[in-house]
């Protein structure tokens, strides 16, 4: 199940009780006065797991942090050492065995997708074509690991409620 840092209130991105108790998100709010909603949205757009509160979940990783710093309009520095321990508790306490594996099969997926799509065909003795022509007979079979990943992260992210109800995110 999703554990929730963060809240949807009034479609921004608000703080939850965790983060007057969890240490390096509340030093976040005291550090910040003026910003600290930016930084927990940068957080969460960062973390949250869940594709369907995360609108960047399927953002390459190596892409996503500039996308989102462009899109929240944040003017604060990452690199602050409160915003990366900040960062790594949202990462530890999101982190499950199944999102991490989803995460691993996804980064593969990506790389194999930018080397199919970056890589000239070289053919002869020592071209480059079977190595190609078997990563796509290959492609099927790791979709279908990549897809059985996300089905299990989704299963596990569902909240259910007496009745067999789902439970809103922000109840």
């Amino acid at each position: 199940m999703l554990i929730k840092l963060f809240d949807i209130v009034n479609n921004k991105v608000v703080p939850t009780e965790h983060c007057y108790t969890i240490s390096s998100l509340n030093d976040i709010m005291t550090e910040y006065p003026e910003d600290y909603l930016k930084v927990y949205t940068y957080l969460f757009y960062m973390t949250c797991p869940n594709p369907d509160l995360n609108p960047f979940f399927n953002v390459p990783e190596h892409e996503k942090e500039e996308i989102i710093m462009s899109e929240i309009d944040m003017d604060v520095s990452t690199e602050d050492d409160l915003i990366i321990r900040g960062m790594n508790t949202c990462k530890k306490l999101y982190e499950t065995p199944t999102y991490r594996t989803y995460v691993g099969i996804k980064s593969m997926l990506d790389r194999l997708a930018h080397y199919m799509e970056t890589t000239e065909i070289q053919h002869g003795r020592d071209g480059n074509i079977t190595a190609l022509v078997n990563a796509a007979a290959k492609f099927e079979q790791i979709r279908q690991s990549f897809k059985g990943a996300y089905k299990d992260l989704a299963e596990e992210q569902q909240s259910q409620v007496r009745g067999n109800i789902g439970l809103a995110y922000d109840q």
